[in-house]
Formats: C-alpha cells, structure tokens, sequence
C-alpha cells in the first residue's frame, strides 16, 4: 500500500500549550475574521509544540506520507454549534471557531492559505455540508446521493495548492474521506511520457464558477520528475470514452492503482487531516445525510508553498483570492 497516513495526536503537555495558544489568539480584536488572522497565521503557528511542528516539516519535506492526521486536538469543547444550512463564510460578519483557527494554524506549517475568486468569492476557508439542493448534484462539495469520484483539489488550475487541509466539526453520518497516492505507479515508457504531455482535459467541479481564464482542454496529467511523479487529474469529472489506444490504456492503469491503493478515513470531530495534493486524489462516496443542524460539518482549506508563484493571476499583492 502506497498511500500512507501518518497519525498524530499531541500529548497531554501538547494540548495545554496549544489550547493557551488558541485562547491568545481568540482574546485579540479581528482574529475571527478569516482573512485578518491568515495573515498571522505563520507567525502564531511557530509557537505551535515543536513536536508538531516537526511532524509537519518532515511531511511536507521527505514527500514519504500522503496524510497527515492530527487527532484528539483541544477544540470544540463546548461542541460545534449547529451545522450551517448555507455557504456562510460569504457573510461578511462570518468567523473562525477554534477548530478552524488551530486548522489554519497547522496548515500554515506547510504553506500560505488560499481561495479562488470562482469560489465562493474568494472565500480561504470553505465550509461542507450537504445541501438538499446540491443532494444530486455529481462531483459536488454540498452533495450525498451521489459519489465524489477521484479528483486532485482544483486539478484544473495551475496555481492550485500543494496540500488539501479538512477539519472535522460534525461527522454523525460517518461519511468517509477517501485518499490515494500515486506512489508506486506501474506505467510502460510509452505510456508515461504520454500522460506528461498536453494531451487532456482537466475540468473543474461545479464548486468552481470559471471565467474561463483558465485552458482546461490540454494539459498534462503527470509533472515533475519521471521517476516519482506528481499528478493533477479530476477522474470525476473525466470521460475515458475521449480517449483511444496509449492514451486509455495510461489513464486506465492509473485509476486502478488509485482503486487499489485508497484508503478511506473515517473523520471524527476535531480531527485535523492535510493532503499531499501533489501526490494524492481524494474522494467521497455517497452517503444518507442528516440535513439541518446535525448535518456532516467539515471546514475546507488548502495551502499553497508561496504566494509569489500566483502573482500574475492576483488582482493585488494584499489579496490570497486566486482568478480562476
């Protein structure tokens, strides 16, 4: 099995020390805005155990884990609240809960958080909870009946994030999240150097709403070096019908590995988990939501290694809304 999940759960010690942290940052005017504390996130973050802190470079270092899960952490202890019956980190009076600020302070160990302006405008945190509305709808974030096929997060786009960060508020349905890593891929020569060419069509999910500033016709599936590649691929929304002889044959073998290679997580709350989205794609299968207040609850936000490399396709420095 390729797709590793490396488990932590801090210490006694661990959690009073972050749990001190999280009452500090909470006690200072703006922290819940989303915006206002990203961009301290990093700062906070280095007074996170050095523990954690190590776990969290040498995943995003040594590429050897394609999940890091934290487990057990020191928030929600009066519970979630209700779960939303909206997108609501569009209002302008949305704020972080602890969860969600210690979430945003794990991932900035890894990199910068975040959004797309096709995405709810901009928003850096997502929140998921199925819709009645979205219930049917394939391949989205609000939907159940449905599965939520394989899919690297926003494949389509060239300033997507290295790393896919969940944290569980809510989870009664028991819906898994499932993972799979391309380590350990078996492809012929002919086959790889054809999945590393602009040879396909990487669509984006309906979460997405495009201006089209993005080619989503011809691109490549595989990037970075031969030997242990990256991957960017929506299998979700993808038709094999498209494509004939090496290319089927390359994109088939793919998918299979991912099948034989997932691993499904069973989130519970407070659960923190970060995704290697260079090497993984994750999914959903359908399941009976609990719609209402005590729906599946988890909070979306993904982590890019710098900010520079999306420049061009920012409005201004000051902002982390990526055009799409």
């Amino acid at each position: 099995m390729t797709t590793v999940v490396k488990k932590l759960v801090p210490s006694a010690q661990e959690k009073q020390q972050i749990r001190s942290l999280l009452d500090e940052i909470m006690k200072e005017p703006g922290m819940g805005n989303q915006y206002l504390f990203m961009e301290k996130a990093a700062l906070y973050a280095q007074e996170l155990p050095r523990r954690i802190r190590e776990e969290f470079y040498q995943f995003k270092r040594r590429e050897e884990s394609a999940v890091l899960l934290v487990s057990e952490n020191p928030v929600l202890l009066n519970g979630a609240g209700p779960s939303p019956s909206k997108h609501i980190e569009i209002d302008p009076e949305y704020r972080l809960n602890d969860a969600k600020i210690l979430h945003g302070l794990y991932g900035s160990l890894l990199g910068e958080g975040i959004g797309f302006t096709s995405q709810r405008e901009g928003s850096i945190y997502n929140n998921i909870v199925p819709l009645k509305d979205y219930s049917k709808i394939p391949n989205s974030s609000g939907g159940s009946n449905l599965d939520f096929g394989f899919h690297v997060e926003d494949a389509f786009h060239p300033a997507r994030a290295e790393y896919l960060g969940l944290v569980c508020m809510r989870n009664d349905e028991c819906a898994a999240t499932t993972v799979s890593c391309i380590d350990g891929i078996e492809l012929t020569p002919e086959e790889k150097r054809a999945l590393f060419e602009l040879r396909f069509k990487i669509s984006h999910n309906p979460i997405h709403s495009t201006s089209n500033v993005v080619e989503e016709t011809s691109q490549a599936i595989l990037f970075g070096h031969e030997d242990m590649p990256y991957v960017k691929i929506n299998a979700a929304r993808m038709n094999l019908d498209e494509y004939q002889g090496v290319e089927r044959r390359a994109l088939e073998k793919l998918l299979h590995h991912f099948e034989q290679n997932r691993v499904a997580m069973m989130l519970k709350p407070t659960d923190c988990i970060f995704v290697d989205n260079y090497r993984c794609v994750h999914a959903r299968d359908s399941f009976e939501a609990n719609y209402g207040e005590g729906a599946r609850w988890l909070a979306r936000v993904v982590f890019a290694s710098n900010l520079r490399k999306s420049r061009t396709m920012r409005d201004s420095v000051a902002t982390r809304a990526i055009n799409a």
